[in-house]
């Protein structure tokens, strides 16, 4: 005998019927109704009309499905996976341009305007985003790439090409000193769900994990935060935090918009602790000066010897390879492994096996000086951050 007690919104959640199922019963309640001798065949109008009417129905279980699913995380997609965000205060990322600073040098008094265009070799253009004036011979601005996207990404002393070189007149050289990061594509929904889950605590006020949350999910470019706090009226040597203070350590994104989103988290009269400081404005016109950390890095060398491949093994590879461990390692224009997490050397050898296909066997040895290479984890302190770059990733 068939039956539905199992079909649509049940104990187990929701389970949407198969057509098979569904002209099964359509063809059982026909026979209670035109009896046993009833022609259900593929070609009969009575079969042709059931196996239409279920085509039908299969189509709006479906959507009754997709209905249901949109009311978790898990399972929702699209708008309605983001209007699951904005409940605790999380939208959507956006397409991004890499933020950073450039070094202009040149004559005493040139006023650079918000802009000023710069650009790498390869021809990514970046725009002074505030004015400044040189003086004693340069002057730090920050800038912006001028399009979206992870390729905007670039490595230290790699924009050093002057657009208009006469406009205005008196510049000599520009460079970048350190790397631009935080360039990036629109938010997939796989990466938005990951944020939605370690984001819990985003609508949470002003605790120390909403504040670092408010840091990592509105400034961009920021690949990693987290805090620590001194709620007691002495001095934790152990955090080596002052008394009712607490302390956000910041991968990425500019020092003023960090601070920035710290002070609109932050709980009045308690003070802030770390290795960098910005003056903040608030509304009424007071100056604050907000501090915070940036992580120290640990650097990572990383040796490959002794690389056995087959037929399947791609000429470019040993690339792969090198990308693949910088990326999950980290590097100073990518994320990889969070604020004080260790280098686990055992994570390691998947990370080259999942890189691309044909590799057969390697020896994989790991140094934090890149003299004494071996297989023991590297430690990483808690305000410390791990990285790596292409010069540091040596397949032999």
């Amino acid at each position: 005998m068939v039956t539905n007690n199992d079909w649509g919104l049940t104990e187990r959640g929701f389970r949407r019927p198969t057509h098979a199922e569904l002209l099964d019963a359509l063809e059982f309640k026909a026979r209670e109704v035109f009896g046993e001798k009833a022609n259900f065949t593929v070609r009969s109008p009575l079969g042709i009309f059931l196996r239409l009417f279920a085509w039908m129905l299969s189509l709006l279980f479906a959507v009754i499905e997709d209905v249901y699913n949109s009311r978790f995380i898990d399972t929702a997609v699209g708008t309605s996976l983001y209007n699951l965000g904005r409940a605790i205060g999380l939208r959507l990322l956006p397409a991004a341009t890499a933020p950073g600073y450039l070094l202009i040098t040149g004559e005493d008094g040139v006023i650079i305007p918000a802009g000023w265009l710069a650009a790498t070799n390869a021809g990514m253009q970046y725009a002074i985003a505030e004015s400044g004036v040189i003086s004693g011979g340069n002057v730090l601005l920050p800038a912006r790439a001028v399009r979206a996207g992870p390729d905007s990404n670039t490595l230290e002393n790699t924009i050093t090409r002057i657009i208009n070189p006469e406009t205005p007149r008196g510049i000599t050289s520009v460079t970048n000193p350190a790397p631009f990061s935080g360039g990036r594509n629109t938010e997939t929904d796989p990466e938005f769900r990951a944020r939605y889950y370690v984001s819990v605590d985003f609508a949470g006020g002003v605790n120390i994990d909403a504040i670092a949350a408010e840091v990592m999910q509105t400034v961009e470019g920021v690949h990693n935060a987290i805090g620590f706090e001194n709620y007691t009226d002495f001095w934790d040597y152990v955090q080596n935090l002052p008394p009712h203070s607490f302390e956000i350590v910041a991968y990425g994104g500019f020092d003023e918009d960090v601070a920035r989103a710290i002070f609109r988290r932050k709980a009045a009269g308690i003070q802030t602790w770390g290795n960098t400081e910005v003056p903040t404005f608030s509304a009424s016109g007071q100056l604050y000066n907000i501090m915070f950390s940036r992580p120290s890095p640990v650097n990572v060398w990383v040796r490959i010897t002794n690389l056995a491949t087959d037929a399947a093994f791609p000429f470019d590879g040993k690339e792969r390879i090198v990308q693949a461990l910088i990326g999950f390692i980290g590097g100073s224009i990518r994320g990889g492994l969070t604020i004080g997490q260790d280098v686990i050397f055992n994570r390691l050898p998947c990370v080259v096996f999942s890189s691309t296909t044909g590799i057969i066997d390697f020896t994989l040895e790991i140094s934090a000086d890149g003299e004494a290479f071996g297989e023991d984890n590297i430690p990483v302190g808690s305000r410390e951050k791990a990285v790596t770059d292409i010069g540091k990733v040596t397949i032999e």
